[in-house]
């Protein structure tokens, strides 16, 4: 690469305000449909933006997590709906390095539009078959379900009738299947918010699955050839995985103070001559919610360059410093409902019209801090890291 080539994070960005108009023209159709629309997902795909976390010797772009955050944020200030997926699709590249080098080769690399998606919970069952697992299960939140090539479900593995043991515990597994091979609720994702995310159920109904199409999940997993770089090694998984939706909730409130920015110019609070931008409690409102946002976003990406740092020691992250990103990340969903609430509540009477970006950011950003990974459990599992305490949640320390 020569000193002026593009960098990977410019070309991203450029590639998502292009995007940015089909995104918009298309977000009504998604709400209405309940997912996104396939040319909005055809875009993103062709600007590779799922392949984000695979590796480069598989095809992928294997951006660093700084650079997934930034564009995870960016299209979901256009729309929260969109940047949800895309950061679901982009994450589950990363579920590659722990299968078998050849399952790895054949989901990720032999296909360039391959999307991978799925749910963990509610688990299913797998019962212990000759070479694998004969899986049944109904699984819920599979966002972008329709549009994906995978699926993957968490599983409780049987055997001759019983729960299988690993160390005392229930044995959990991740198996993954072709899309064609499940079926989707249809109408099961009747939501308020990220209701264009098509989060809908699947149902898998006595699959058989191969042994080599499935994998335990838990510290000290071992990652396959294609996943030996610091992303996935010593970068921390659930960082990697789960915490960018603090990037979406940052999306989502800068959208929505984008809007009430232009709202405020011509917009005449009722029985007033002044325009909102004049009225001293909307400057008020306006910079509360603009503080929230820009602090949280110092915090989690001043915290995920310093996770990225020591991955590069080769060394794995301290608890400390896991409870730091635990941290980071709900503080960032926290702080963006926060500004999201400010802003809307600002806007007045016209927010809460259907045509208003205003009513849906709101609508967004409460569906997102309903989410397990950004539930007030996180301060809880955060302060237990950082004193030093093992986590009860292990998934933390892979």
């Amino acid at each position: 690469m020569t000193e002026n080539a593009p960098q990977p994070l410019d070309m991203l960005l450029k590639s998502v305000k292009a995007l940015e108009p089909l995104i918009r023209a298309h977000v009504e159709e998604a709400e209405r449909n309940r997912r996104l629309s396939p040319s909005v997902v055809a875009a993103l795909r062709e600007a590779k933006l799922f392949r984000m976390y695979i590796p480069k010797t598989l095809g992928g772009l294997e951006v660093s997590p700084q650079i997934l955050y930034r564009v995870v944020e960016e299209i979901s200030r256009v729309d929260g709906a969109t940047g949800w997926c895309t950061f679901i699709g982009a994450v589950a590249g990363l579920f590659g390095g722990f299968l078998p080098d050849a399952v790895a080769e054949h989901m990720f690399g032999a296909d360039p539009e391959v999307i991978l998606g799925g749910a963990l919970f509610p688990p299913g069952i797998a019962k212990v078959s000759d070479g694998g697992y004969q899986v049944s299960g109904r699984w819920s939140y599979a966002s972008g379900c329709y549009d994906c090539t995978w699926l993957a479900g968490g599983c409780l593995v049987l055997e001759n009738g019983e729960r299988r043991l690993v160390g005392g515990l229930p044995e959990m597994r991740i198996i993954y299947v072709p899309r064609s091979q499940a079926t989707i609720v249809e109408d099961s994702w009747q939501v308020s918010g990220l209701v264009g995310t098509g989060s809908n159920d699947f149902i898998l109904e006595e699959v058989f699955v191969p042994e080599n199409h499935s994998h335990i999940l838990g510290p000290g997993a071992p990652r396959g050839k294609h996943y030996q770089s610091p992303l996935y090694t010593t970068y921390p998984f659930v960082s990697a995985f789960a915490f960018p939706m603090g990037a979406v909730a940052l999306g989502i409130a800068q959208g929505a103070i984008d809007a009430v920015m232009t709202l405020a110019q011509t917009k005449k609070p009722a029985g007033q001559t002044d325009t909102l931008r004049d009225r001293a409690v909307f400057h008020f409102q306006l910079a509360d919610a603009v503080a929230l946002v820009e602090s949280a976003r110092a915090w989690l990406y001043a915290s995920v360059e310093q996770a990225w740092a020591v991955a590069h020691t080769g060394r794995p992250a301290t608890r400390e410093e896991r409870g730091r990103l635990v941290l980071a990340a709900a503080n960032a969903t926290r702080s963006a409902a926060a500004a999201t609430d400010l802003v809307y509540t600002a806007a007045g009477g016209t927010a809460n019209y259907l045509k208003s970006p205003l009513q849906r950011s709101l609508r967004d950003i409460h569906a997102l801090t309903q989410h397990i990974a950004t539930s007030p459990q996180q301060w809880e599992r955060g302060g237990r890291l950082l004193l030093g305490l093992d986590p009860l949640l292990p998934l933390l320390l892979l």
